[in-house]
């Protein structure tokens, strides 16, 4: 029986408690807690430098950087996945985040089946495109490598 790796995940949250919470569900659920931070800017070189699974990234944060930018960056930079916890579910800030393609979107207070429900189908989610785009650059290499005369 092989034994799956934990996912490692970085949460980004500037209410301390709430995030201090957050990191015991998921370690209690299984996943690894890689890192908590406050603000954007700290969670964008957190990504780079941890390289976590998947980021749960609260929208509204302390700094110059929300978390939507945060995500963007390590969506650019890193092609991470991202579920966005929020308190907020006003119509700007959902088409703020929409526009980033996130993973998922779990709205404060977060119960733990549904956080855990998000985190599972970012990471199959995740896995199926980074699947599929493998396969595409595969299929252009070797079509590539065909000769125009055959076509």
């Amino acid at each position: 029986m092989t034994h799956k790796k934990p996912a490692r995940i970085l949460i980004v949250e500037d209410e301390g408690i709430l995030a201090k919470h957050i990191s015991s569900d998921l370690i209690n659920l299984g996943y690894e807690v890689i890192g908590i931070t406050a603000s954007g800017e700290s969670a964008v070189e957190l990504a780079q430098s941890l390289g976590p699974d998947l980021v749960l990234m609260d929208i509204k944060l302390k700094g110059k950087m929300d978390g939507i930018t945060a995500a963007e960056h390590i969506q650019e930079l890193l092609g991470i996945p991202i579920v966005y916890l929020t308190a907020f579910s006003d119509t700007d800030s959902l088409e703020r985040a929409k526009i980033t393609n996130p993973f998922g979107y779990v709205i404060k207070p977060v119960a733990t089946r549904e956080l855990r429900a998000a985190i599972e189908i970012a990471l199959y989610r995740h896995t199926l495109e980074t699947l599929l785009k493998e396969s595409e650059a595969r299929n252009r290499a070797i079509l590539s490598a065909i000769p125009d005369q055959m076509f």
